[in-house]
């Protein structure tokens, strides 16, 4: 059955949070928190970017300005995030608040213009960055993953 735009776009979002929670339960707290090599991010800190970005991606959808972009808002991970539980948790409410706001826009408004600093995009422009970013960082927790020694698929 072929899908509308909309459906399409919820698919990939809930696709991409579903495969980054099931690679990240896989992983011990200490894999979690732990900067891989001593100088790469750990997969908190990057995770934390992941659910910021979603967040600031939900209230554009929603038709606001999430305000000014610091590059370096993800570099510190706020207290109330420093466990790997509190983490999985902002990702999966962030990706929802995400899916969410998309849900809110009808069909045929996915392609409107959305003004940002840079120039404009579209909320299926939007969804698509988010699933992308997600995915991105997917594929580094599956690095980490076998660093650790874990070569297997925890996708189900």
């Amino acid at each position: 059955m072929p899908l509308n735009l909309k459906d399409y776009c919820r698919e990939k979002l809930e696709s991409a949070r579903d495969l980054y929670l099931q690679d990240w339960d896989a992983m011990s707290a200490e894999s979690l928190t732990q900067s891989p090599g001593g100088v790469g991010r750990s997969p908190l800190h990057f995770t934390y970017e992941v659910a910021l970005i979603n967040v600031r991606l939900a209230t554009r959808l929603r038709g606001e300005d999430p305000g000014p972009f610091d590059v370096g808002a993800w570099e510190v991970v706020p207290s109330e995030f420093s466990t790997p539980l509190a983490m999985r948790t902002y990702l999966k409410e962030s990706t929802d608040l995400l899916i969410s706001n998309l849900e809110s826009i009808p069909e045929s408004e996915l392609d409107r213009e959305i003004p940002t600093p840079t120039g404009s995009t579209t909320p299926f422009q939007l969804a698509t960055i988010a699933a992308t970013h997600m995915t991105y960082h997917d594929g580094q927790l599956n690095l980490i993953q076998a660093l650790d020694g874990d070569a297997e698929i925890h996708w189900s």
